[in-house]
């Protein structure tokens, strides 16, 4: 199963270690695979003092229909008392090699994001442009005339 790793901080850069944090990663829907059904069952990750922490998440890329991760951040006082929580709005996408959530993490793109190569970008997202350039020569300022959407 795919390992998701990762570090939680605050903007200070410094671990919520006192505060009891957990990070709580939920399937947008049912799903399955060939021989498999899933649940929505949020699974628990809890970072170490260090603010590290990793966590086996089934890997999405084979699942239909296509689900992703939600991400929330919880957190409490020396109490244990409530104190926050951030509820991310983002498409976790998990391959089956794993990796870490910060490479993970289907972020809206810029809407102006073009990308400029001979191979298209390997993880396309909706509105991002591609300009083929000249595989002969990249550097050919006229490039293909070839521009590509993803939609």
């Amino acid at each position: 199963m795919p390992i998701v790793t990762g570090t939680l901080r605050d903007f200070a850069i410094t671990t919520l270690a006192a505060y009891n944090p957990r990070i709580i990663f939920t399937a947008s829907g049912v799903a399955t695979s060939s021989t498999r059904l899933y649940s929505t069952k949020p699974i628990v990750a809890t970072p170490n003092l260090a603010g590290d922490f990793e966590v086996f998440l089934q890997a999405t890329e084979d699942l239909n229909p296509l689900v992703w991760y939600t991400i929330r951040i919880e957190w409490l006082d020396s109490d244990e008392g409530y104190v926050g929580v951030d509820l991310a709005d983002w498409k976790l996408f998990v391959p089956s090699a794993g990796g870490s959530i910060g490479d993970l993490i289907g972020i809206p793109p810029n809407p102006a994001l073009v990308w400029v190569g001979v191979d298209p970008p390997s993880t396309p997202s909706t509105t991002v442009w591609w300009l083929q350039v000249n595989p002969d020569d990249p550097d050919d300022p006229d490039a293909t005339g070839i521009l590509y959407e993803w939609g």
